[in-house]
């Protein structure tokens, strides 16, 4: 017998094949609907990232493109970086968003300031990071200079001994003076970093390791604190153009073998991504603060006392941000004038460097540089570190985190503490202190070369095994012929 309702079969027939074929059609096209769903929720979410590591970046420019931190170098053997800890460098970095420039300022560490405005309590700036660490040093930089600080670093010695040996070491010209007494600093150095290096022999142009590099930057007693900060600067540009023309995996491993050793405000993944556009930045114009200045005692303490300081905050607005408008506020001129009436130098002065008047139209500061740094020569072959290529590998075979990266560093170091080298001129381990401590107040600090008879610069050799104390070391390392005895007390900063 036949369906007696054909029509409805057909009709039947008809949904079951459009239902087939609606199937069949699905099998095709619903993976590539995902695969279409999936890309665009990559482009989402690659924007997203995009804006917060762009807004993370944004925050530190402020309305005028400007992004201002204050970096401060502490003598830590302890690996303190907070309070108690003893402020060497004091700078100021003010990175100009929209042309790359970075200028420094180098403020004095024996500047006489206000430290605490609860107690309304003036004495050198250094004074103010060994009461309350960062937070009291940056308060007192923006409180006497009326600059808001955006960010801040505080690194030890050992993080810029790393950071040259990453990097390949930097090339200085080593004057007769500064020659005279860097091999005691290099000694030193290498204890107090646990790092080893090895003597200079002679002056010139010498290829620096990241010890020899941070003797020459501590080097004062044959000249004056601001030449000193003038010689951290020049470090320090050599070491922004050494960054600038490496790849990022020695970039990513810099950061890994340095962050871990520092204190910021600024997060590691921010650095990371400055990093790759690092060769937008350069170091351009650098100076000292106060620009003009004189030296006297107040009390038992060398200091250096800005003439006037509202004239020299009215320059370094000037300097820093090209703010030829800007007039000192109350607040500052409260503090200028405490400081006047307490040393008798009321009067603007010059500017150490340019001559001019300080404050005067079309005057913005000193400087060193004036422009884009160069990429400096290549130095000669026989005067590269014994240890500089080793300590590097060995930080750059771990670049993958932090831990990592430190773990090779004290395996490097550990290595050259069981296989000293041979030749003449290195320091092969690091010389056992203990008992070594930096409780003392700034007044008592260690002033490099000068008051005790530790090996100077009379012998190229290894360090005799017969080192000195912690006491001794902190009393100093001498030059040659150089004695407490013999030396008059010095009147410039940084005693």
């Amino acid at each position: 017998m036949g369906n007696p309702y054909p029509k409805n079969r057909n009709a039947a027939e008809r949904r079951s094949q459009q239902n087939r074929m609606r199937q069949d059609r699905s099998a095709y096209e619903r993976p590539h609907k995902k695969r279409r769903k999936k890309k665009e929720m990559g482009k989402i979410l690659f924007l997203v990232v995009i804006l917060v590591a762009g807004l993370s970046l944004y925050h530190h420019f402020r309305d005028n493109g400007y992004w201002t931190i204050a970096v401060f170098g502490v003598d830590s053997r302890d690996g303190n970086l907070g309070k108690g800890a003893l402020s060497d460098v004091e700078m100021l970095a003010s990175i100009n968003k929209k042309t790359g420039e970075i200028r420094l300022v180098s403020v004095f560490r024996d500047s006489y300031l206000r430290i605490s405005n609860e107690e309304e309590k003036y004495d050198k700036i250094n004074e103010a990071y060994f009461l309350g660490g960062h937070e009291q040093a940056v308060q007192a930089l923006e409180n006497n200079l009326n600059i808001r600080i955006d960010d801040y670093a505080t690194f030890n010695w050992k993080a810029v001994v790393d950071a040259i040996n990453v990097l390949g070491g930097v090339d200085i010209e080593i004057t007769d003076k500064e020659f005279a007494y860097i091999n005691s600093f290099i000694t030193e150095t290498v204890n107090s970093t646990g790092v080893g290096s090895y003597q200079l022999e002679h002056s010139g142009m010498n290829h620096l390791d990241g010890v020899q590099a941070v003797a020459y930057a501590r080097l004062r007693l044959m000249d004056t604190d601001f030449n000193r900060t003038e010689r951290q600067r020049k470090v320090l540009g050599q070491a922004m153009e050494k960054a600038k023309s490496s790849g990022f995996k020695t970039l990513k491993t810099l950061v890994g073998a340095v962050y871990p050793q520092i204190s910021t405000s600024i997060g590691v993944n921010d650095v990371l991504t400055l990093s790759k556009g690092a060769k937008k930045y350069y170091i351009g114009q650098t100076s000292g603060f106060p620009f003009s200045h004189q030296e006297m005692k107040i009390g038992k303490k060398s200091c250096v006392i800005p003439t006037t300081l509202e004239s020299n905050v009215i320059q370094l607005h000037a300097f820093l941000f090209d703010d030829t408008s800007y007039a000192a506020p109350q607040s500052v001129q409260e503090i200028s004038s405490y400081i006047a009436k307490k040393t008798g130098l009321g009067d603007p002065g010059k500017d150490t460097e340019s001559g001019k008047n300080i404050g005067a139209e079309g005057n913005s500061g000193g400087g060193q540089t004036g422009g884009k740094s160069e990429q400096p020569a290549a130095a000669p072959a026989q005067t590269e570190p014994a240890v500089e290529e080793s300590s590097a590998a060995g930080i750059e075979e771990s670049s993958e985190s932090a831990e990592e990266t430190m773990e090779a560093t004290e395996n490097t170091e550990t290595k050259s503490q069981e296989e000293p080298e041979t030749s003449s001129g290195v320091i092969s381990a690091p010389q056992d202190r203990p008992g070594s401590s930096e409780s003392a107040a700034p007044d008592h600090e260690m002033t490099g070369p000068g008051t005790s008879n530790a090996p100077g610069n009379s012998s190229n050799g290894p360090v005799s095994s017969n080192a000195p104390t912690a006491a001794e070391t902190n009393a100093a390392l001498e030059a040659p012929g150089q004695n407490a005895a013999s030396q008059p007390e010095e009147a410039g900063p940084g005693v």
